[in-house]
């Protein structure tokens, strides 16, 4: 092994030697040295010129972002550059004025005499909130969302009419975004049927009414009714109206009221017609 090592040193050194000794070798060889020795003296040149923005040509670009314009082009001015604005956004945080972009970007290498596009802030946006009353909730929000406002809705049942009913903030009032909007917004009254109630004793009203998401409303007596005691004579509203929910029922009902002091005593009832009553005698002496 040590031999063959020989053998291979002793022959490559008399043709690197041959090499060198004509005329392409010791030309590539004056290349090679003349470009590493460039390299090096423009490396230094170049990165140490970087950091110093009064003698330097080649800079790094500074970093304007948040700053307000005056300032910005005063920093430039240090590094023989130019600023220049070239756009405006909206931007609900920074104030009007102040920088936002730059191109070229922070960090990167210039030279002087160049111009650094700026984009500033316009401040934030503002928007008049819309007249919206009456008209869907889920429309009403798209509106509000696509002007850039938040929504926040608030939604009942109570009003029969069905749709926005109220807007807080109210409508044409401007603001800044971003905002939220408030929206009562009403589903429609939930519509029920009054049951008839006539001929029913007082107890079971209650829970009848309830089964109809009704509540009982004002209750009077009338002690002449043809009537058992405790029935129901008649009713406001009257059987088969329409009602939203939780709405009243008031009844008359024959006979005392269980406390005869504070009792409401009337002869308001329904108008029974001569037959009717006919009817109803005839009836109550078949049944004895």
């Amino acid at each position: 092994m040590s031999f063959e090592r020989r053998r291979t040193t002793k022959r490559s050194g008399p043709l690197l030697a041959g090499l060198l000794k004509s005329r392409v070798g010791r030309a590539i060889a004056f290349v090679g040295i003349m470009f590493v020795i460039g390299y090096t003296i423009s490396s230094q040149w170049f990165f140490s010129s970087v950091d110093d923005p009064i003698n330097a040509e080649f800079y790094q670009v500074p970093d304007l972002s948040g700053l307000g314009l005056a300032d910005a082009r005063e920093i430039l001015t240090e590094f023989g550059l130019t600023g220049v604005v070239r756009s405006q956004l909206r931007h609900p945080r920074v104030p009007e004025g102040d920088i936002i972009a730059q191109s070229p970007l922070a960090g990167q290498v210039g030279r002087n005499g160049d111009t650094v596009r700026l984009t500033t802030s316009a401040g934030p946006s503002s928007r008049v909130v819309p007249n919206l009353i009456g008209l869907g909730g889920d429309d009403a929000a798209g509106i509000l969302r696509h002007l850039g406002f938040d929504v926040d809705i608030v939604r009942s049942t109570e009003v029969e009419r069905a749709g926005v009913m109220e807007i807080r903030p109210g409508p044409g009032t401007r603001l800044m975004l971003p905002a939220t909007i408030q929206l009562a917004v009403s589903e429609g009254a939930t519509i029920v049927t009054v049951p008839d109630l006539r001929g029913r004793h007082v107890d079971d009203i209650q829970a009848v009414l309830e089964d109809g998401q009704l509540q009982l409303g004002a209750i009077r007596y009338q002690v002449n009714a043809l009537e058992g005691p405790g029935r129901v004579v008649s009713q406001s509203p009257a059987p088969s109206s329409s009602l939203s929910l939780d709405s009243f029922v008031s009844i008359v009902v024959a006979g005392i009221p269980p406390d005869s002091v504070s009792a409401d005593l009337t002869d308001e009832v329904e108008p029974v017609s001569p037959d009717t009553t006919t009817d109803r005698l005839t009836s109550q002496m078949r049944i004895r």
